[in-house]
């Protein structure tokens, strides 16, 4: 990569990093976030025990079911999700067109006071947004194979999709 484009994002990301950071710091329970493309591809990321990249990639799953349901169901365009599960919480927001944040939160995470402090720090990430495409790296794991072709060396068998049942309208007799 030519340093021009490493320091360009190295500035970006630290940006984008001292958001996810005054995040952690400013609301209560809040455990660590993350900033990713939308097909996700991260960015920068604040999580502590967590493998962030593999948070990206499922989170931008997240944001991209969340969109369709919202659009398919006449609600506009998507703006943030916020799931709770037995240990705490997942808040994913769209930041800009082309952007995400994800918050994780513990059980005592303060989400009013998130939903206030994110709005912010959502459209800072989304004002960055349009240098993430140009230097992020896919948020995927290693290649199976470990030699880096991404080809397993004892590859699935490819099957052709089998075709649903149909139902057919009962006759009458």
């Amino acid at each position: 990569m030519a340093p021009a484009a490493r320091r360009g994002r190295s500035v970006v990301e630290e940006r984008v990093l001292a958001e996810l950071r005054s995040v952690r710091s400013g609301v209560t329970g809040v455990h660590g976030s993350l900033a990713a493309t939308t097909d996700g591809l991260l960015v920068a990321h604040d999580l502590p025990d967590a493998d962030p990249a593999q948070v990206a990639a499922v989170v931008s799953s997240t944001f991209a079911l969340a969109t369709r349901a919202t659009m398919l169901t006449g609600r506009g365009e998507f703006r943030e999700a916020v799931s709770r599960g037995s240990d705490g919480y997942l808040a994913v927001y769209a930041a800009g067109r082309n952007a995400i944040m994800a918050v994780i939160g513990t059980s005592t995470l303060n989400v009013g006071l998130l939903q206030y402090q994110a709005r912010g720090v959502i459209e800072r990430i989304a004002a960055y947004s349009d240098e993430f495409g140009k230097w992020s790296v896919p948020a995927r794991p290693a290649p199976p194979d470990g030699n880096g072709d991404g080809l397993a060396a004892n590859p699935l068998p490819v099957r052709p999709a089998t075709p649903l049942p149909v139902r057919r309208p009962a006759t009458r007799r």
